[in-house]
């Protein structure tokens, strides 16, 4: 379960790392996005799936496997339905950021940055009730072999492709 936690978490320092060798600009603006994304999407589905390692540990322990699917997938449907008004805070980040005092350039490279971060949105919201999922089952490797996997060469291939 610590594996998996870190894993998780090393996403976004690997992004930044890599960005990093950019410059100024791209540093400031994917610090801020990532920040920013981090706040107002992954860490509320986090927060939203939480609940769902005590109702799946219950019936997991309880035998009651038909409610652990049930619970599962009723988690994955409320959370893909958290995302869009989530999404449209990310889309227009170029107009809020600047209102509180933010260069005007980094707003703009945040937003694009931003739009990227939008599928990771949803996935993240079938990934999180998996993990708890599995967690309480206690095989919490499964779901993060495919991130693992894309994630080691995802941001070489965007860095050397200039997605940023």
């Amino acid at each position: 379960m610590v594996a998996v936690t870190v894993l998780q978490y090393l996403l976004q320092p690997v992004s930044m790392i890599m960005v990093g060798h950019l410059d100024q600009l791209s540093l400031s603006s994917v610090a801020i996005a990532i920040s920013l994304t981090n706040v107002t999407g992954f860490s509320l589905l986090s927060g939203l799936a939480g609940g769902l390692e005590t109702l799946c540990g219950q019936a997991f322990g309880a035998e009651q496997y038909q409610k652990l699917g049930t619970y599962t997938c009723t988690a994955m449907i409320s959370l893909l339905l958290v995302c869009p008004p989530v999404c449209l805070l990310w889309i227009f980040m170029d107009k809020f950021l600047p209102l509180v005092g933010q260069d005007p350039l980094i707003p703009l490279q945040a937003r694009k940055y931003s739009m990227w971060l939008i599928p990771a949105l949803f996935g993240a919201s079938i990934i999180k009730p998996l993990t708890r999922y599995f967690q309480s089952q206690l095989e919490s490797h499964f779901p993060n072999a495919p991130i693992l996997f894309c994630h080691s060469y995802l941001p070489y291939i965007c860095l050397k492709g200039s997605c940023v």
